[in-house]
Order: structure tokens, then C-alpha cells, then sequence
């Protein structure tokens, strides 16, 4: 008999990409804040991030993964019906380094 895949692995396959993961799971705390918001979105625009032609390309769908109040689980089947999912679009939230991370929000 084979085991029923758990919310985690439906959600994240079986060899989940825990970096992809973090990326979600603190984006969408992060982005709930307007003031760090803001800051992301200035990281994340500026030229000098390696990523930001790929965050305008997916920007809207970047967006309203953060802003979702969903589960995972209920996201992912969302996305899925769109032919896309939560893996696939974690992976798309670019990441935060550099020295140009901005200060404060303006």
C-alpha cells in the first residue's frame, strides 16, 4: 500500500527546494509590512539586481502570491488551475543580497 502524500509534499513534490520555500514563507510575511514592501520592490526593480528583468516579467503573478491570505495547499490548486503552481512560482521571487539593499523605505 502507498502511503497518501501529505498538504507539504503535494504542494512542494517530494524533493522540496527548502530555499524556494524560505523565499515564499518569508516573502509573504515580509510583504505584509508596506514600509518593507516598498523596500523589496525597490530592491528587486533595481537595475543593479541580477533578477529584475525576471521580477517585471512576473511581477503581477509574484504579487498576488505575497498578498494571498491562502493556505499553500489552496494556492497551489489555485495556480494549478491556471497552469502554473506555488513551486514554480516561489521559485520566481528573487531573492534579497547585495550592497544596494535599500536603507528605509522612501
Amino acid at each position: 500500500m502507498v502511503a497518501p502524500l501529505d498538504e507539504d509534499e503535494v504542494v512542494w513534490g517530494p524533493y522540496p527546494n527548502y530555499d524556494d520555500i524560505a523565499r515564499f514563507q518569508y516573502g509573504r510575511m515580509l510583504w505584509r509590512d508596506l514600509n518593507f514592501r516598498a523596500r523589496l520592490l525597490r530592491h528587486w526593480l533595481d537595475e543593479r539586481h541580477p533578477y529584475h528583468h525576471r521580477f517585471q516579467e512576473q511581477r503581477s503573478l509574484i504579487e498576488e502570491v505575497l498578498n494571498s491570505t491562502e493556505s499553500p495547499a489552496v494556492l497551489d490548486a489555485q495556480l494549478r488551475e491556471r497552469e502554473t503552481s506555488l513551486r514554480c512560482v516561489a521559485r520566481e521571487i528573487p531573492p534579497v543580497f547585495g550592497s544596494f539593499w535599500p536603507d528605509s523605505a522612501k
